[in-house]
């Protein structure tokens, strides 16, 4: 795999969103992700983004957030960044924690990142988060998955001529 840097500068408004979107699919298109992870991917870097928008900058279309990746050798690294005043993450309750009322739950989009993504890093003022997705895992589902067709193509290959038509 090269080493790849790439990064996108979007203002903080929900309507900018598809450009992240688009971002994403383009570097998992060239990187040959499966759907699965790409759905993984995606996700975890959407809700991550719109933290930034909503939390971070406050909806303040004139503060920026910026989107940085990363290609590294088995991973692939998303980096996202906004202007904010940053938060304590590791003060976030626990959204499965049953004895919490409705009003003092928090962190369920940081719940689900830490779910989807392999690594999960914050810098110190808690304004900028690290995403990173290993692809070693990914490579792997996708060769299960070409052995599966392989399989089938095999067995259908196999089959007498006048049973392939059926």
């Amino acid at each position: 795999m090269r080493f790849e840097r790439l990064a996108i500068r979007i203002p903080s408004g929900m309507k900018y969103i598809h450009l992240v979107e688009r971002f994403i699919e383009e570097i998992c298109d060239r990187y040959n992700i499966g759907m699965d992870y790409y759905g993984n991917i995606t996700a975890a870097i959407m809700e991550a983004v719109e933290n930034s928008i909503v939390h971070g900058n406050k909806m303040k279309e004139e503060k920026m957030i910026d989107l940085l990746f990363e290609a590294k050798p088995g991973k692939l690294i998303f980096q996202i960044q906004d202007e904010g005043d940053g938060f304590s993450y590791s003060k976030i309750s626990d959204p499965t924690d049953t004895t919490l009322s409705s009003t003092d739950l928090q962190g369920r989009g940081l719940f689900i990142i830490r779910h989807l993504a392999d690594e999960v890093h914050f810098n110190e003022k808690g304004n900028c988060i690290k995403l990173h997705f290993r692809i070693s895992g990914m490579r792997e589902a996708v060769n299960i998955d070409r052995q599966k067709k392989m399989e089938s193509f095999r067995k259908a290959e196999k089959k007498p001529s006048h049973e392939k038509n059926r």
